[in-house]
């Protein structure tokens, strides 16, 4: 009978542990919510539907990599930025998920869609209104849901290089074109320079 009840004991501690290994979901349940109502909200629909697919993302990858508390704490740091509006930052932590070492394939598929979705939140929130942009915009928010990359870096480039942008949004810009396509300033500052030139684009 003790042999038993042991064995019990045993169980039951293997599969709380389990349970709480693979509870970002929970553990960041008021992260998450606050996220949610906050999108949900906004006047534009986008956004809400944008964060369901990434706090599903998230929820999935917390669940695929147990105990990782490293991981855990760069995806509520995402969310934590999001909700208080510092996106630049909230990218920062995304991006840093996907670059996390000893990630399963399947793992790392998930830390990518994450840094994907959030790059298209932040870009429908502080884009969608840009004048002359919407379409570069769509673009964006399109290809980042679908994991289609590279179809969206021409779109990040013209957008980095509107005249238009506030700091912060050049900030923003910045952070998603270096992700997605790095030396686009050293491609850009050439393209400057050859602007400079007589008769050049007349």
């Amino acid at each position: 009978m003790n042999k038993h009840l042991t064995s019990l004991l045993i169980i039951a501690t293997v599969a709380l542990c389990g349970f709480n290994s693979t509870t970002f979901a929970q553990a960041g349940a008021g992260l998450v919510s606050r996220f949610l109502d906050q999108a949900k909200s906004a006047s534009d629909g986008q956004l809400g539907a944008i964060a369901s697919e990434l706090t599903g993302k998230m929820q999935g990858l917390g669940a695929a990599i147990g105990a990782n508390d490293a991981i855990k704490s760069e995806l509520d740091s995402t969310l934590k930025s999001l909700t208080g509006g510092m996106d630049s930052d909230a990218l920062t932590s995304a991006f840093k998920v996907a670059s996390a070492s000893k990630l399963t394939p399947e793992q790392l598929g998930l830390a990518r869609q994450v840094g994907n979705l959030a790059s298209a939140y932040a870009v429908q929130k502080n884009f969608a209104a840009l004048p002359g942009a919407q379409g570069d915009v769509a673009n964006i928010v399109s290809s980042l849901r679908g994991g289609n990359v590279t179809a969206a870096i021409p779109a990040i480039k013209n957008i980095a290089g509107n005249a238009h942008l506030t700091d912060a949004q050049k900030q923003l810009i910045s952070t998603v074109a270096d992700k997605y396509a790095p030396g686009w300033k050293k491609a850009k500052g050439a393209m400057d320079s050859l602007k400079k030139l007589p008769g050049f684009g007349n």
